[in-house]
């Protein structure tokens, strides 16, 4: 924590300390994001502290700067302290029973006002995190300084709770804490009032230029650079709903470039995939004509084999004194075997082993090759008469 300066503060000729680049905003809760509720209340400590289950966001990056995990009971807490002996002197003086007040905390909660208010601090965008990210953890030390600078320039803020958190685009701190209003004239002489504590003079002096300068001196110890001079125009009445829809829309901006990423990816994945394809449906191609090939000639092959064993069952017939018929039968066999020779070489180098299994044996001084094939001439030359 920086509880004092580090080096002397710079400043000009009306003590003003010179302002940098580095963007600074304090929003404060406000319409839609105004704690006026105990269920209000609840929903802040259940984002501030990380209450809940979630991809983006864990308890693991955040750090618990002031107050405890149980944000709602350090609200209780301050509206204990700030208000039970006010609280005790009031009722004490009322002569009725139904105006004494038992629980001030349940007695605004129920009265639709701001029962607590929020303000969320930040040094720097989200771009220049996206470069600075590694030294993040110095603005601990920062919003530390900051949270104490506001304790002191704002005194009527009672602060219960403050955490920084370091999972989103920018790290930014949460401080929760009761506005008290003293030196009302009727009703308690202390009061919860965020109207008569955050009055304009407040936002503009105080968060914005005071605060702002404190800030920029935290930031330039740590990180050599300066926060940002404030502008004409709005810098001080954003609401913490309005911070929150900033927020998300630059994540929704990152989720939306990275899924255009992805989708060049994707589409780059595709197109590989796609070339791919068309090539292995060319291979595929070329292996099922090989496959067909090889079918072809397994299927020829075959052929061959069966009018082997068919011709060497008909020599074996016609050896054993075989009519016209068997011989008919073996030209049938010798024509197939012709075609097929012609057709496929190994073919015709099975039915030459056939011819030279006929040479082996002799009938009557005659090779049996020779009488085979004078049959099949006369054969031949009786069909060619028939058909005369």
């Amino acid at each position: 924590m920086i509880t004092a300066p580090l080096r002397q503060k710079n400043t000009n000729k009306k003590g003003q300390m010179p302002m940098g680049n580095v963007s600074y905003s304090a929003h404060i809760s406000n319409g839609k994001s105004a704690i006026t509720s105990k269920k209000a209340l609840a929903g802040v400590a259940k984002h501030n502290l990380r209450k809940y289950k979630s991809a983006d966001y864990s308890s693991d990056n955040i750090r618990l700067i002031y107050g405890t995990t149980d944000l709602f009971q350090d609200v209780k807490r301050v509206y204990h302290r700030e208000f039970d002996d006010v609280v005790k002197e009031y009722n004490s003086r009322q002569k009725r029973e139904d105006r004494k007040i038992k629980d001030y905390f349940e007695h605004v909660a129920g009265l639709n006002q701001d029962m607590a208010v929020e303000i969320i601090f930040q040094c720097g965008d989200k771009k220049y995190w996206e470069e600075h990210w590694k030294n993040k953890d110095y603005m601990s030390e920062v919003f530390d300084y900051i949270l104490d600078c506001l304790q002191k320039l704002l005194p009527e803020f009672k602060i219960a709770n403050a955490v920084i958190h370091f999972d989103e685009a920018s790290p930014h701190m949460h401080v929760v804490g009761v506005p008290v209003w003293e030196g009302a004239k009727r009703g308690l002489s202390k009061k919860v009032s965020k109207r008569n504590v955050f009055t304009p003079q407040t936002l503009s002096v105080i968060l914005q230029d005071k605060l702002r300068e404190e800030a920029s001196y935290g930031f330039e110890c740590y990180f050599k650079e300066q926060l940002a001079e404030k502008k004409k125009g709005r810098n001080h009445d954003l609401s913490v709903t309005e911070y929150k829809v900033a927020q998300e829309s630059r994540k929704l901006t990152d989720i939306k470039q990275q899924n255009n990423e992805e989708q060049k990816k994707n589409t780059k994945l595709r197109s590989n995939i796609n070339a791919a394809e068309t090539e292995y449906a060319k291979y595929e191609e070329m292996i099922t004509d090989k496959k067909n090939n090889l079918e072809l000639l397994s299927s020829k092959e075959s052929e061959l084999i069966e009018k082997t064993k068919i011709a060497e069952s008909v020599y074996d017939l016609f050896r054993q004194g075989g009519t016209d018929d068997v011989r008919d039968k073996l030209i049938d066999v010798m024509y197939e075997n012709q075609k097929l020779r012609e057709e496929n070489t190994t073919l015709k180098e099975l039915l030459e082993k056939a011819y030279e299994f006929m040479k082996q044996f002799v009938i009557d001084g005659v090779n049996l090759l020779e009488r085979f094939l004078e049959s099949v001439g006369k054969v031949v030359g009786n069909v060619y008469k028939k058909t005369k």
